[in-house]
């Protein structure tokens, strides 16, 4: 996927952000990811697990399989929703083809502005702060890109990817280009669940992501309003591929949940999700945010089967008093580190009910200081906030036994010992893995959402 380095550094900041509040821009408006998405993407380090080489006819594949679930029959028809996904902003131009025949028009009168034949390329720059297409001057600050015939299996392309819908262009007030996909709901979720979870997983974890991904998408429409879509392509929100990021089982699974999403008191929830919880979720304002009766702290043995999932970040007494300085918690030398000892589903003053890092104190030669387990996750670079310390050389370290660590040694080594890998609020991927061989979609979901319905948006 090309995007502009705009989206880079978006998506930068907001895993800073999302490592420190676990994905929590929204919690303060009652929202967790509508990612978290996530969450676990293709260019997330909490991914859990490689996608397939999606098959560009894989729409063609699922939709062979598509049987209407009995619940749904008899149910009135609902229109689906279109989301405007913001592909890629601050740009000099933008590049558009098909391979069938398009039209362009302005935006906010519907006039023809153009019409294009399959493989046709139009190039769209700015000049004189206005459009120009293929070298002619347009007057419209909005350019709206369609297939001439809409109800053709054919698909728009920006700088060679392929996206189904509409391409929206608009003229930003800097002058330069912001691209924008307007697509239904569901095709916006086929581009979007391979990047969250692995196609190979099993079908029941696929149609949990699915639910999971469209809830988020409704929760979030809005987000980016003020910058002309809903949602954006990156970790941000959730990552989105378009055609290209399809799958054969991952069409299935939408197709299977059609319309789907979770509702508490008539609401879209924040349907959170991540990649393992380590054998216990998180409440909501166990990552920075307030607390949301659906998003609750609940044990996990599920979430044994993922790999990796106890994990050892290990580094010098200088190394770590190094990392709090560049965040701007400077103790000097450190000399103690003070946090009571990890107990699954336990809470501490210092901890959360499910166990997770709630502070964590540092002493050193010059102050102490109390700094949040979100907090020290990113500046330290943990996989997640459910961790111990031990302490030591490189050869044996010592757990925590006495809630306190002195620091004795300079050559010492300081080992954040943890399990889980994400905020850990709401669904865990791995966990889904695991009640899939047992559970239907359903069961899972209301595992990890408590109180919540499932209902049918369309």
């Amino acid at each position: 996927m090309r995007r502009h380095s705009f989206f880079v550094f978006i998506g930068i900041l907001c895993a800073l952000f999302y490592w420190t509040f676990g994905s929590a821009s929204a919690f303060a408006a009652d929202r967790a990811s509508v990612g978290l998405p996530s969450s676990t993407v293709k260019t997330n380090p909490e991914r859990a697990g490689k996608p397939r080489q999606p098959s560009t006819d894989a729409a063609k594949e699922a939709n062979t399989e598509k049987k209407e679930a009995p619940e749904k029959r008899g149910r009135a028809a609902k229109e689906e929703p279109i989301i405007r996904v913001g592909l890629a902003e601050e740009q000099a131009s933008a590049v558009l083809t098909s391979d069938g025949a398009y039209v362009f028009r302005d935006a906010a009168t519907g006039a023809e502005l153009g019409k294009r034949a399959a493989g046709t390329v139009s190039t769209v720059t700015v000049k004189n702060r206005r459009f120009v297409v293929d070298g002619k001057d347009v007057s419209a600050k909005k350019i709206r890109f369609t297939l001439a015939d809409e109800r053709s299996s054919r698909f728009l392309s920006v700088a060679g990817d392929k996206y189904r819908g509409t391409i929206l262009l608009l003229l930003a007030d800097d002058g330069t280009i912001t691209v924008v996909n307007e697509v239904k709901l569901d095709d916006y979720i086929s581009g979007v669940i391979s990047e969250e979870m692995s196609p190979d997983w099993p079908a029941e974890a696929l149609k949990a992501q699915a639910v999971a991904a469209r809830t988020f998408a409704v929760y979030s429409l809005g987000k980016h309003d003020d910058d002309g879509y809903d949602v954006c392509a990156t970790t941000c929100c959730q990552v989105y591929g378009g055609v290209g990021s399809e799958s054969p089982e991952g069409l299935r699974a939408v197709s299977a949940t059609r319309g789907e999403i979770m509702t508490y008191q008539g609401k879209a929830i924040y349907a959170a999700f991540y990649a393992s919880s380590g054998g216990m979720t998180a409440g909501s304002e166990e990552a920075g945010g307030t607390a949301l009766p659906y998003l609750q702290a609940v044990r996990d043995p599920q979430d044994g089967v993922a790999p990796n999932r106890h994990w050892q970040v290990s580094m010098s007494p200088r190394e770590l008093a190094s990392k709090l300085a560049a965040a701007g918690v400077s103790v000097g030398t450190l000399k103690a580190i003070e946090l009571t000892p990890l107990e699954l589903g336990k809470s501490a003053a210092d901890r959360y009910p499910s166990g997770r890092v709630k502070n964590i104190r540092f002493i050193g030669t010059t102050q102490k200081i109390d700094v949040a387990g979100p907090k020290l996750r990113w500046i330290v670079g943990l996989p997640s906030t459910l961790f111990d310390i031990r302490y030591g050389t490189e050869k044996k370290t010592d757990p925590n036994t006495k809630g306190k660590i002195e620091i004795t040694n300079p050559n010492a080594v300081i080992v954040f010992d943890g399990y889980g890998r994400g905020h850990g609020v709401g669904m865990s991927q791995w966990g889904a893995y695991g009640m899939a061989e047992k559970s239907k979609y359903r069961e899972i979901l209301s595992h990890y959402y408590r109180n919540v319905d499932v209902t049918w948006l369309f």
